[in-house]
């Protein structure tokens, strides 16, 4: 296959922007929705503050990584519903909150996951059709210039943080949305990809990309790919080959992104601060503000709650991940060296990591921590100027932690 012009020729002087669809509706100047851009406002920080009036205690090891709580615990639904990714929390969220009257519309995503499309929905049946995780960079907030032109002013909207932060600001900023009483389902995000670079992956690490519906990195060391038809493919992250780790791979603005559990959420839904589960029903839920608990009131009958555990220690994996991370960025022609792992020799490592490595609370503490480095890295690197606009205090304080950021700090590549 062609290699998308982004991968084959990455760039890092264009505008950042994650496609979100705040600025790309007719409801009011473009203008005005560009003032909330995330990637002119910054993550985090002032919109921490606004909304929990203060900001995170990044001497809080829980709140540095997953952000501030009211409480947070698993949950597996009792009755999936049928076709949802995760068994269908956040469907049945949505339907209920239109169901009792919460809500009058939801904010979600139709299309297919590699061809999304915003959509206000208004019933059951809509709301049903958007099951299913979209994988590529998505503009769910057009939808929003619908429901505000409908004269709707009940919103449930459903997105990943960029979303949320732009909403957020919004809202605040300008008086379009101040009569609308907005909750929101948070989804935790990263690695989102163009819908070309998300072919270009498909064809690289599967035998059978046209059938591919679904791809996740899972809590068992292992990319699992799903069909729709056939088994599940499951390669180990170590097997993974070089040519999805190119520079240009992933967005830049999903690598300027410095909010992977989406704090901003009235409450988050995801998988990773789980323990493993075969079935994919089990998932982890962030409670964050009063609103967060009355939509999780709407369920709490409805799924079977057990506490959030934790065994091993994250920090460990992220100093020994660090210099692999960063290599893409500080080194990139490396990559283009690097062979993959034999495939016995990557199962024997998810082995090892089954047993050895961080699970659960301590398995997401280990991917946000990682994450957070690597994108860190990406933004003084190639884009330095806005090191300090875009970079949330917390973050710095992580980085420096684990030695980084300083003038006199070791390169990551030092590290090996």
């Amino acid at each position: 296959m062609k290699i998308p012009s982004k991968i084959a020729n990455p760039r890092y002087d264009e505008p950042l922007c994650s496609r979100c669809g705040l600025c790309m509706g007719n409801a009011w100047p473009e203008k005005e929705s560009l003032q909330s851009c995330v990637f002119n406002t910054g993550w985090l920080g002032m919109h921490e503050e606004r909304l929990f009036g203060r900001r995170r205690d990044p001497a809080d090891p829980n709140e540095l990584a997953f952000g501030i709580t009211r409480s947070r615990f698993n949950a597996r639904i009792k009755q999936p519903v049928e076709g949802a990714q995760w068994g269908g929390i956040i469907t049945r969220i949505a339907l209920r909150a239109l169901e009792t009257g919460l809500v009058d519309g939801v904010l979600t995503l139709h299309g297919t996951h590699l061809n999304p499309k915003a959509f206000l929905a208004t019933s059951p049946f809509e709301v049903l059709e958007g099951r299913g995780n979209k994988p590529v960079l998505a503009p769910t907030l057009v939808a929003l210039h619908t429901a505000w032109s409908k004269g709707i002013r009940k919103l449930l909207v459903i997105g990943a943080s960029c979303h949320v932060h732009a909403l957020r600001d919004f809202q605040s900023r300008h008086l379009y949305l101040r009569d609308t009483e907005i909750h929101i389902v948070g989804i935790p995000c990263t690695d989102n990809l163009e819908p070309a670079n998300m072919r270009y992956v498909f064809n690289h690490i599967s035998r059978h990309p046209e059938s591919i519906v679904s791809l996740e990195f899972m809590q068992d060391y292992r990319v699992h790919i799903k069909h729709s038809s056939g088994p599940t493919e499951k390669i180990p992250y170590f097997c993974l080959p070089p040519a999805v780790l190119k520079p240009g791979v992933f967005s830049n603005s999903c690598m300027s992104c410095f909010d992977y559990l989406n704090s901003l959420a009235d409450i988050t839904v995801g998988y990773f601060g789980a323990p493993f589960s075969k079935d994919w029903k089990l998932q982890w839920l962030l409670v964050r503000t009063e609103k967060g608990e009355k939509l999780f009131d709407l369920i709490r009958n409805e799924v079977d709650i057990s506490p959030e555990m934790g065994r091993g220690d994250a920090i460990p994996s992220v100093r020994a991940s660090i210099p692999m991370t960063a290599a893409p960025i500080l080194d990139p022609l490396s990559v283009e060296k690097r062979k993959p792992m034999p495939r016995l020799l990557g199962e024997l490592m998810c082995l090892v990591q089954s047993i050895k490595g961080p699970r659960g609370i301590e398995f997401a503490r280990y991917s946000i921590h990682i994450h957070a480095i690597r994108n860190y890295l990406f933004v003084k690197h190639r884009m330095p100027e806005r090191l300090n606009g875009l970079v949330p205090e917390h973050i710095h304080a992580l980085v420096k932690s684990y030695g980084l950021g300083m003038p006199d700090a070791p390169k990551p590549l030092e590290m090996l």
